[in-house]
């Protein structure tokens, strides 16, 4: 199972509603949907303000031609008014007093600016006013007194509903965040406990082979050598994915074939078994070891304790687009197989790990005796997968 990383590619919300990347710098925020959204209604309310009283009184194509030159006007203002207050939040990231001071000043300057700069367009450079004069510059604040009051109000909404803006769209990108990464740490978590499962599975029949093969090479030194071949068949199959997260149907049912080998020699006429598989099934994924653990607890809960030893077959089909997979024996059954209980209880959680709801283990009593298991996952083929038996 691959664990999430986070990337440096990744993208966030902007002010806007769009998305910007974790390298792009902070003080272009802002010139977003939402920026431009506040300038439009902030330039449409005070274009209808401005030209209200003609509407009624002048032409309407007269009046018309008015709006939308004060609407032009007040958008390039809007727009400057902006940008000084994506360089005050720039400068000032946090809110609190300083960053509402200097958006103050810097909305307020922008304001006479923008006063000023209209005054000259509509005066032609002349601002209407004599520079000879001493009085001149209090003349120009009184020409330009009503529009600075109109554009620094404009500018304080601006600014006003853009911080509230951005400080929504960074609480709702800080909750994205913690999102993620508490989703990440979910997963880590799930994946750190299914190795932990993993690692629970008893290791006991390699000891027990190894005591085999010596006392077979004392008494019967032929049947010695063919569980040593079958044992290193075993962990040829068995060591390449002792800590692989993914597998499949061919290599578990390589796994489990080896295993049942060295049984075999161990119990002799005692275990009989079968592996009935399409070869079309096995590039299909399975969890490593969860049939083996199957087949381990039917040889030692259900054959083991019997004098007669008995059979177990394997099957799998796939239905409705799950993947069914079965390990049926003759043994005992469910009276004398009370000790499978952790195997089986790895197995569960090892799947709920993985699969959630999608995946379960269910057991059924056989017939005329013994029992049935059978694990249901999701069908997913692995191309290139090499299935083998």
């Amino acid at each position: 199972m691959s664990t999430a990383t986070a990337s440096d590619t990744s993208v966030l919300p902007d002010s806007g509603g769009g998305v910007r990347g974790r390298g792009e710098p902070r003080r272009i925020e802002g010139l977003g949907r939402a920026g431009f959204a506040i300038v439009a209604v902030a330039s449409l309310v005070v274009s209808l303000n401005q030209t209200s009283q003609s509407m009624v009184a002048r032409p309407f194509a007269e009046w018309l031609g008015n709006f939308f030159e004060a609407l032009a006007v007040n958008a390039v203002i809007g727009v400057a008014i902006l940008l000084a207050a994506v360089w005050t939040r720039h400068r000032h990231p946090r809110p609190g007093p300083r960053q509402y001071a200097t958006a103050f000043v810097a909305v307020t300057l922008v304001a006479f600016v923008a006063a000023v700069a209209l005054v000259l367009w509509e005066t032609g450079g002349t601002l209407g006013t004599n520079e000879a004069d001493p009085g001149w510059f209090f003349a120009l604040l009184r020409v330009i007194g009503g529009d600075l009051v109109n554009y620094a109000f404009v500018g304080i909404v601006i600014t006003g509903a853009w911080l509230y803006t951005r400080t929504e769209a960074d609480h709702a990108e800080a909750i994205a965040q913690c999102a993620v990464d508490s989703a990440r740490l979910d997963q880590q978590t799930a994946e750190a406990r299914l190795s932990m499962l993993e690692a629970q599975i008893e290791p006991h029949f390699l000891f027990n082979t190894l005591a085999h093969v010596k006392r077979l090479y004392e008494t019967d030194p032929a049947a010695g050598a063919r569980m040593l071949r079958n044992l290193k068949a075993y962990l040829a199959v068995a060591l390449p994915q002792m800590r692989a997260t993914d597998s499949t149907l061919g290599r578990e049912l390589d796994h489990t074939k080896a295993y049942l080998d060295i049984q075999q020699i161990r119990m002799g006429r005692r275990l009989a078994y079968a592996i009935d598989v399409d070869d079309v099934l096995c590039g299909a994924q399975l969890p490593p070891l969860m049939l083996l653990t199957l087949v381990e607890n039917a040889i030692k809960h259900g054959l083991t304790p019997l004098p007669a030893g008995g059979r177990i077959d394997v099957r799998a089909r796939v239905e409705s687009g799950r993947l069914s997979v079965e390990v049926a024996d003759t043994g005992a059954g469910f009276t004398r197989s009370g000790g499978a209980g952790a195997g089986l209880a790895n197995i569960r959680a090892r799947l709920a790990a993985r699969f959630s709801q999608d995946a379960s283990l269910a057991l059924r009593m056989n017939t005329p005796s013994g029992v049935v298991a059978t694990i249901v996952v999701p069908y997913i083929p692995l191309r290139g997968a090499a299935g083998a038996q």
